[in-house]
């Protein structure tokens, strides 16, 4: 790993450090000051003491952050690859697979490892999904007329297990790029195999091996999903809250009404 590299490296995963150490104080602030609302509701929940407290503790991460960043802006440390257009590893390897005439073991095994990262990375963010569908089934986790609450309490139970679905997704789909990279190795050496020996490719429908198959089922599992969470909120009194609020809303502070 190059110097510049590295930088660029550490640079990002103090960011990266910083956005989820600044959100969780905002959050534990806004919890705390909520709390202290409930005996005094005069009282302002960002307070300057408040802030300056949960700030004291990530103010060398966040000077670090800042500095690293000035000290890169004036050695005029970038990424060489910001401006060019972002390479599509499955297009690629498809361009490339079209032009083999038949496909070697390691390619046959690459493709077996992009469907098991893409069935693995479905089954951990489908998984991810129960506790939510078992926390929204619930009517008694949201209560009505208090937005405040329910919108801190899809925060500490239901968004944490969406972030972790999601990271799940990004893996899963990491893994079968670098699968997809190898594949296309895999398929470059077997052409000039297939060169040498004298063997052409023979016709294909479009020269692009297409998922469709995939694409209709994840299609199909986001509109049972859809439709799953929507009959969870009408069954839970969701949307008879959420019609009173947006009625609120209208008649007193748009002033529709």
């Amino acid at each position: 790993m190059t110097e510049k590299k590295l930088y660029l490296t550490v640079q990002s995963v103090l960011c990266v450090l910083l956005v989820i150490l600044l959100a969780v104080s905002v959050v534990s602030i806004y919890r705390e000051g909520t709390a202290r609302k409930t005996e005094n509701p005069m009282e302002w929940v960002y307070t300057r003491e408040a802030v300056g407290e949960k700030f004291r503790p990530i103010a060398p991460l966040f000077f670090g952050a800042i500095g690293l960043t000035a000290a890169g802006w004036i050695l005029a440390v970038k990424d060489e690859n910001a401006g060019k257009p972002v390479k599509d590893a499955e297009l690629t390897r498809n361009l490339t697979v079209s032009r083999v005439a038949a496909p070697s073991e390691q390619m046959k095994e690459e493709q077996r490892k992009q469907k098991r990262a893409f069935r693995a990375g479905w089954l951990c963010f489908l998984l991810c999904m129960v506790p939510i569908a078992i926390y929204a089934g619930g009517g008694e986790h949201f209560p009505d007329g208090n937005l405040e609450e329910m919108i801190a309490s899809l925060a500490l139970h239901i968004f944490p297990w969406i972030i972790l679905g999601l990271g799940c997704l990004m893996v899963s789909t990491v893994l079968q790029e670098k699968s997809m990279l190898r594949e296309t190795e895999a398929a470059r050496l077997r052409i000039r195999e297939e060169k040498e020996s004298g063997v052409r490719p023979g016709p294909k429908a479009d020269g692009i091996r297409t998922d469709r198959k995939a694409k209709r089922v994840l299609q199909l599992i986001v509109v049972i999903a859809a439709v799953v969470f929507l009959i969870l909120g009408v069954c839970n009194g969701s949307a008879k809250a959420v019609h009173t609020k947006a009625a609120n809303i209208c008649t007193e502070c748009v002033g529709l009404g």
